[in-house]
């Protein structure tokens, strides 16, 4: 486990600055979205796919912060957001009214369908709870070790758990060009599910660096995919180098 960031160089320390205090990173992260600052990491996409019309899939859409980050930067054709949690679910309508090409599914993935429980952190405000659901996770030892890591008031923190909504995938007949994945634990789990869109259509997957990366590598290596990390917006084969994200891209035939 590692501290959770999304940029690099000035950007970072500006950043780690921020989630030292888990009240001004609430405040921020409303900032980020609205001027559409993200991952520093996904900026290799518009080299990569430059003019290409895509479709992509938005596992852990959460707010919306990396489907808008998509649509105002690369060539979207259709993007299908999958969230299972509700005050997510409404940001992501309010996106939808902006741009048609969104498609909303109101719940997360597994192989079967369940009701999982999940944990997530909550500051109480002047009376009102303000949740924090960027850092919701399955298992509630992992929010608390992310907690401590990223926050100096961690103590400050509560804790409530709630169930979200899973289901089985079921393939997309449009052809796939991009999944990104930001689950929080169970991506594993997200890429067996989505094994029958990767035979299908061999899209770009984006992963966060995870504690699953060499067990994700096994299967995806069967396919002829290869991983990368962006260091300065260049795709180098990943080893056991510090990266925020993982792209695994299948071998051109």
């Amino acid at each position: 486990m590692q501290q959770s960031k999304t940029q690099k160089g000035l950007l970072s320390i500006f950043e780690k600055f921020i989630r030292r205090n888990v009240i001004l990173y609430y405040f921020v992260r409303n900032i980020v979205i609205y001027f559409n600052i993200f991952e520093e990491d996904f900026n290799i996409l518009k080299r990569y796919y430059h003019q290409k019309a895509i479709n992509i899939i938005d596992i852990g859409a959460s707010d919306g912060i990396a489907t808008n980050f998509f649509l105002k930067n690369l060539k979207v054709k259709k993007i299908f957001c999958y969230e299972p949690q509700k005050i997510f679910i409404k940001k992501l309508k309010k996106l939808k009214k902006k741009n048609r090409n969104i498609i909303i599914k109101e719940f997360g993935i597994s192989d079967k369908e369940i009701k999982e429980t999940i944990y997530y952190p909550f500051l109480k405000i002047f009376g009102r709870e303000m949740p924090l659901l960027t850092y919701a996770f399955y298992r509630k030892k992992e929010l608390i070790d992310q907690m401590k890591l990223d926050f100096n008031n961690y103590k400050e923190i509560k804790i409530k758990k709630t169930s979200i909504s899973l289901k089985k995938f079921r393939l997309i007949k449009e052809k796939i060009d991009l999944i990104k994945i930001d689950i929080n634990g169970l991506e594993l789990q997200i890429v067996k599910s989505l094994m029958s869109q990767i035979k299908k259509d061999k899209p770009m997957l984006i992963i966060e660096n995870n504690t699953s990366l060499n067990e994700i590598n096994k299967i995806l290596k069967k396919y002829n995919y290869n991983r990368y990390y962006n260091q300065n917006l260049k795709l180098i084969p990943h080893k056991n180098q510090n990266a925020l994200d993982l792209f695994f891209i299948p071998e051109k035939n």
